[in-house]
């Protein structure tokens, strides 16, 4: 799966010939398998919670966006979830259409 406009955190964090274990550990993902956790962060599967996007920017000092998380998180659920986005929501009516 290609992210054309998205800054990966996989792809910066491998530039830097980080572990996923010494990456986890650096941005405080704690529990039983804190790289798995981030592997998840990383594809998609998982949506960050605020706190680690803020971390995630920081810590790639803003080469990493949450816009780029998005993007990754979009294509994920995109690939593993259609259903979320078979259905168009209808068109807004206005007050004079109405």
């Amino acid at each position: 799966m290609a992210y054309p406009f998205a800054m990966m955190f996989r792809d910066w964090r491998l530039e830097r010939r980080l572990g996923l274990g010494e990456a986890a550990r650096l941005l405080g993902i704690k529990g039983k398998n804190p790289g798995g956790t981030l592997v998840r962060i990383e594809n998609g599967s998982r949506q960050p919670e605020a706190d680690m996007v803020e971390r995630i920017l920081a810590f790639t000092d803003g080469a990493v966006t949450a816009a780029d998380m998005h993007e990754v998180r979009l294509a994920w659920l995109k690939d593993n979830r259609p259903e979320k986005f078979s259905a168009a929501l209808p068109a807004p009516q206005t007050e004079a259409a109405a």
